[in-house]
């Protein structure tokens, strides 16, 4: 294997395939609440290229091993752990040992019932010129008054097996500042290893990085929410804010087709010195999380495709702040549950169902890669033209609020 640098800085390329994890230049994410409840997520995404004349296989066990350094260039030792959210439930030790054992047990019947056709349900070509992409989507949180980073070492986000144990790397006793991340890559069909190998990557880091591709470093800062309501973070003398004026919602009784609208959005303050333009199209993403610390699942879709507008790309000049409220609703749904829906600016929407009279925690996540932007403008003789300006680039995961869903 002759692994060499691409063109692109952030794109590592080697056999003729590149890989790259998908994040602006500059990441910051909100250190949550030290509390059990609080867990923010961290979705990441592993773009691989087929830079080949042929098809790339990928699986879901391909294999994803994190590199973690911090400011000092220290290699952090992660721990290697196997169904790690059932060590955050409220269970007893020995509850705990028996849940595991029998996910063990189903785990083995699964494989030893598993027919030919499940590889490839589980696995994918890449044709050449193509790319696929590879969620791995972990978690940021507290335990015993220790920051810990959770991510995944494999694909989770369409899991076919159903009983396959979640398996992540656990970063321990992290302190607000700069990180450097990056993933070395095991491909199942072309890498020789025992894929069912517990802890690959704990104890042998170094050997392995010398055999294995790996993706570019991205850098990220884990930043602690500004006081007095830790609501915002800074970065660069940008400070963001998620913004929802009323944080107990009393909802009417349920009647057909009744629909419940809420205010919530997002502050941006420039406290620089330049005029900076911002960009509110398609660069916003909602996070929510239960009471009990639970990740709700996020669903989407699109009924049209909108073009930008110069008013979705909003100036703020040194010292001022805009703010933006996205459409949402509550709906009503059977059973006294609801569904929250957030319609975007590009003409799709978000949205989390299931959802009961409790108390829950939200978060925009701002992501914006491109620093340059188009967008339409409607001259004299309402002509449509398209104008660009520079924008801000950036990902930035905002601090959680608090809200409750109560009834009359």
């Amino acid at each position: 294997m002759t692994p060499s640098e691409s063109n692109n800085s952030n794109t590592f390329e080697a056999d003729g395939y590149g890989l790259e994890i998908l994040l602006p230049n500059i990441v910051v994410l909100a250190i949550p609440e030290n509390k059990r409840s609080a867990i923010a997520p961290v979705h990441l995404v592993v773009q691989i290229t087929n830079n080949t004349s042929e098809p790339f296989p990928v699986s879901f066990d391909d294999t994803f091993i994190p590199e973690l350094v911090n400011s000092d260039g220290q290699t952090l030792q992660g721990l290697f752990v196997i169904n790690e959210q059932e060590s955050t439930n409220q269970q007893q030790p020995q509850q705990q040992s028996w849940i595991f054992k029998l996910k063990r047990l189903l785990l083995k019947l699964a494989n030893f019932n598993r027919q030919e056709d499940t590889k490839s349900i589980n696995s994918w070509l890449v044709q050449p010129g193509r790319d696929t992409g590879v969620w791995l989507d972990g978690r940021l949180f507290w335990q015993n008054n220790l920051l810990i980073l959770e991510l995944p070492n494999k694909n989770f986000s369409f899991d076919f097996e159903y009983f396959r144990p979640r398996t992540y790397y656990s970063f321990h006793a992290l302190q607000p500042g700069h990180y450097q991340l990056r993933f070395i890559y095991f491909n199942k069909t072309n890498s020789n290893y025992n894929n069912e190998s517990s802890a690959i990557g704990v104890t042998n880091l170094s050997q392995i990085k010398s055999s294995h591709p790996a993706t570019p470093f991205v850098n990220f800062h884990l930043i602690q929410p500004m006081e007095p309501n830790g609501n915002a973070v800074e970065v660069n003398g940008i400070r963001f804010e998620t913004i929802m004026p009323e944080r107990v919602l009393t909802l009417p009784r349920k009647k057909d087709n009744t629909i419940f609208s809420i205010q919530i959005g997002l502050r941006i303050t420039n406290n620089t010195q330049d005029p900076l333009r911002f960009s509110l199209w398609s660069t916003l993403t909602p996070e929510l999380v239960g009471a009990d610390g639970q990740i709700q699942q996020r669903g989407g879709g699109s009924d049209a495709v909108k073009a930008p507008k110069e008013s979705d790309f909003p100036l703020a000049m040194p010292g001022e702040c805009i703010e933006f409220f996205l459409e949402a609703k509550l709906l009503w749904q059977k059973l006294d549950q609801f569904k929250l829906l957030i319609v975007r600016k590009d003409g799709g929407y978000w949205w989390f169902d299931q959802l009961k009279l409790a108390t829950y925690q939200i978060r925009f996540s701002y992501q914006e890669f491109w620093e340059t932007r188009q967008w339409i403008e409607y001259g004299r003789e309402s002509i449509e033209q398209m104008r660009s300006s520079k924008v801000w680039s950036g990902r930035v995961d905002t601090p959680f609020v608090e809200f409750q869903l109560n009834k009359l």
